[in-house]
């Protein structure tokens, strides 16, 4: 019980810190610098920082296999699940987007009693994530948001869900014996560099249009934006349930649209304010 109260206090701390991720995402956009480039360096540079704290710490340790999977699980994770993300977000819109890229509590749900004996689909879970769900739905959803030829868009973004969903199982596998934060900074080190490689190819060069908004942008995303929840998260993966951890990914675009507000000024109205209740109340009754 003590564990899930840690996990919890840590997946509310990468939750909220990540929410900021949306703004701070569009100002650098806005501001020169491009999308899987910038996706490639955010990740690069936040596991350098993640491992050099694991190595003045004295916990920088891992074996040739440990090498292979946590290179997997950065493919898996940071490299294949954004590209899947950003490119369904280019198909479609902010607001599909934001719905059906947070189907992901629902397919770790389904998933995570087929690897942990601790995990168990029953009806206060699959009744928390879908209140949950319609919370995102009721704050993300506008007149008009599903008409178009969105197909392939939606199937990318589920896509990128389910790939989410096996990388959080995965980090919780290999964090058991491991260590969180090395495992944490590998794994956005060695995914990365797919990223990277991909913006060279498709982008060219990648600080030529910035200007110095762009810049603090993505000085803010690496250093607080980016270590500091992902290492949280892996805590909580680490210390709870990943099936009751999971189910605050439904706090995201509703911080994200928070942030926006309080940041940007962008709109806030009743829908948005009801869909944080639901939100709220699904990961009341999956964590009780």
């Amino acid at each position: 019980m003590k564990d899930q109260k840690k996990a919890i206090i840590y997946a509310l701390i990468a939750c909220i810190v990540w929410g900021t991720v949306y703004v701070a995402i569009k100002v650098g956009l806005d501001h020169g610098l491009k999308p899987i480039s910038f996706a490639g360096l955010r990740f690069l540079a936040g596991g350098l920082i993640l491992l050099a704290f694991a190595a003045a710490m004295g916990r920088f340790r891992f074996s040739l296999k440990d090498l292979w999977l946590l290179a997997l699980l950065g493919i898996l994770q940071t490299a294949l699940q954004n590209a899947l993300f950003f490119k369904g977000v280019q198909l479609t819109n902010a607001g599909i987007s934001a719905i059906f890229i947070n189907t992901a509590p629902f397919f770790v749900i389904l998933l995570a009693p087929l690897f942990f004996h601790g995990s168990r689909i029953t009806t206060a879970r699959v009744l928390g994530a879908a209140i949950g769900f319609g919370g995102v739905y009721l704050a993300s959803y506008r007149p008009g948001i599903l008409k178009g030829d969105y197909e392939l868009g939606i199937l990318l973004l589920v896509s990128s869900a389910i790939t989410w969903a096996f990388s959080n199982i995965a980090a919780k596998k290999i964090m058991q014996t491991r260590d969180a934060l090395t495992v944490t900074g590998m794994q956005m080190l060695l995914g990365s560099i797919p990223l990277i490689a991909a913006g060279a190819a498709m982008e060219g060069k990648f600080l030529s249009e910035v200007d110095p908004i762009g810049c603090v942008s993505l000085i803010y995303l690496i250093v607080f934006a980016t270590s500091i929840p992902f290492l949280a998260w892996y805590k909580a993966l680490k210390l709870g349930e990943v099936g009751q951890v999971s189910i605050f990914g439904f706090t995201l675009p509703i911080l994200g649209v928070v942030s926006g507000w309080l940041l940007l000024g962008e709109p806030m109205n009743g829908h948005i304010l009801a869909g944080m209740v639901m939100v709220a109340f699904g990961i009341i009754i999956v964590n009780i």
